[in-house]
Order: C-alpha cells, then sequence, then structure tokens
C-alpha cells in the first residue's frame, strides 16, 4: 500500500505508526510530497506500481494537495476540470487493478436533501469516481455515520464507534431498510385501527377523530395515504379508495380476509 500523507510530517506519522502497531509490515509506503494532477503525479504513481506490482491500494490524502490551485479556471470550467481530474487518477487504478482512495474536504454547510453535494468542488468529483463515501461526525463524538454510495454498491448507511483508534461497524442500513424506516408510523396505525373492521367511510378529519390521532393533520392524512397506501396497506389487505363529494373528499377502506391478503407484506 502506498499512502501519499500529504498534509503530515514524517515525524507525525511515525508518532501514528507507533500508536497503532509496534512494527508496519513492510509492505506499506508513505510519501509526504508528491507531483500534481497533470503535473507528474501519475507518472510517480505509475512507476510505483511498475516498481511494486504487488501494491493493491494508493491513498491520496488529500486531493486538494495534488490539484493545481487554478484548475477551475479555463474553457472547461470548474465541473469539467473536476471531472478530469479524477478520471485521470481513474485510469491508473483501472489500468492497473487496484484502488485508488481520494481523500477530500465538505462543504461547511450541509445539503439536507442529498449529503453527497456536501463534497467541496462540483458534482464532477462524485460523477466520476466509481465509489464515494461521505463521513459525518462530531468533532468532539466518538461516533459517526458512513455514507456510501456508487456505480457498484448499493446505496448503504453505516453507523461507526471509534474504539481504541478502530472504527467498528455498530449497523449497517441498505436502501430497502432506510425507505421502510421513513416510511410514515401512521400508516401502521391505520393497520390497528382497521383491525377490527371490514370497512370505515369518511373524511380526513372524522378518520383523525376517531383515531385519536393528534400528531398529523388532514392535509398529511390524504398525502399520506395517496403516497404510501399500495405499499403499506395494500399488503396488508386493507384497500384505499377516495371519493369528492361537494366540498368534501371522503375516504374509504376496505378489509379482506386474511386470505386474499398479500402474505408477503412490510413487517410491522
Amino acid at each position: 500500500m502506498l499512502y501519499l500523507s500529504l498534509e503530515d510530517t514524517q515525524r507525525r506519522i511515525k508518532d501514528w505508526l507507533y500508536n497503532l502497531t509496534d512494527s508496519a509490515p513492510d509492505s506499506l509506503y508513505f510519501a509526504v510530497t508528491s507531483g500534481l494532477i497533470g503535473g507528474g503525479l501519475e507518472e510517480q504513481i505509475t512507476d510505483f506500481l511498475t516498481e511494486h506490482p504487488a501494491t493493491k491500494l494508493v491513498i491520496i490524502d488529500t486531493l486538494q494537495k495534488v490539484r493545481d490551485s487554478k484548475g477551475s479556471a479555463g474553457k472547461a470550467g470548474m465541473y469539467g476540470n473536476d471531472y478530469d481530474d479524477i478520471s485521470s487518477i481513474k485510469r491508473i487504478a483501472d489500468g492497473f487493478n487496484i484502488a485508488i482512495l481520494l481523500v477530500h474536504h465538505l462543504r461547511k454547510l450541509q445539503d439536507s436533501d442529498d449529503p453527497f453535494n456536501d463534497v467541496s468542488g462540483s458534482t464532477g468529483i462524485i460523477g466520476a469516481a466509481d465509489t464515494n463515501f461521505i463521513l459525518r461526525r462530531k468533532r468532539s463524538g466518538n461516533a459517526a455515520t458512513l455514507l456510501v454510495s456508487g456505480r457498484d454498491v448499493e446505496y448503504q448507511e453505516l453507523t461507526l464507534q471509534f474504539n481504541d483508534l478502530v472504527w467498528e461497524l455498530v449497523e449497517r442500513k441498505n436502501s430497502e431498510d432506510i425507505h421502510k424506516a421513513e416510511l410514515p408510523k401512521f400508516l401502521f396505525r391505520v393497520v390497528d385501527f382497521m383491525e377490527c373492521r371490514t370497512e370505515w367511510v369518511g373524511t380526513a378529519t372524522e378518520l383523525l377523530t376517531e383515531m385519536k390521532e393528534q400528531e398529523v393533520t388532514p392535509n398529511r392524512v390524504t398525502k399520506y395515504l395517496g403516497q404510501f397506501a399500495y405499499e403499506v396497506l395494500e399488503p396488508l389487505g386493507i384497500e384505499y379508495r377516495t371519493k369528492r363529494t361537494g366540498k368534501s373528499r371522503l375516504i374509504k377502506f376496505l378489509r379482506r380476509d386474511g386470505n386474499d391478503a398479500n402474505d408477503a407484506g412490510i413487517a410491522i
């Protein structure tokens, strides 16, 4: 493994190694200086891999240290330059069939809708990489969340705990797990409400009153049912219908017998 630790000194690297192990393996190499992308870095990495053909991993820490500070200028613009820089490193990884890990910074302001927009720079950086990882943790904490997304891997959220200089996996959630967790709990309370009923008809307000529901508004009822009824209620044998009469919109639930329900539904 080759680790380009470009923000550190050799003394700091030695201190870290002594904390981790009494004897580092002979196959582990460090460097604290290198060329830039398009300015010698690719040749340096290629020469190292040719000289050490058993290498499987190259880490560049950090990406900004190997980039031209004027990279956002020119005809290609920021996106084009970001994409070209990552692609240049990716060609080496593909050519030698190895992994190259680029450590990069996040923006201070976070995007609540898409955490991968937090990556500093344009979307050309994550667009060119095969796999992207976002590590989120509080500065003073020893717990973190690692978000994983890529061309050949399923989206995952990993909960990690830092113990004795090692990140330990606490919980792993895939896309399906995350989606189920995001389903409104109100829908499952509707299932409980219909457990002793074969049919119910009324407005959203009347439904909330009979359910003694205080966490959801009538508008939310209509939205949740329209968006998730087929996914949550139908597999559990509850048919949802709606009909507008005058100024009101009526909701109708029909509960089918257990034999008619889809047994492969979502577990509550």
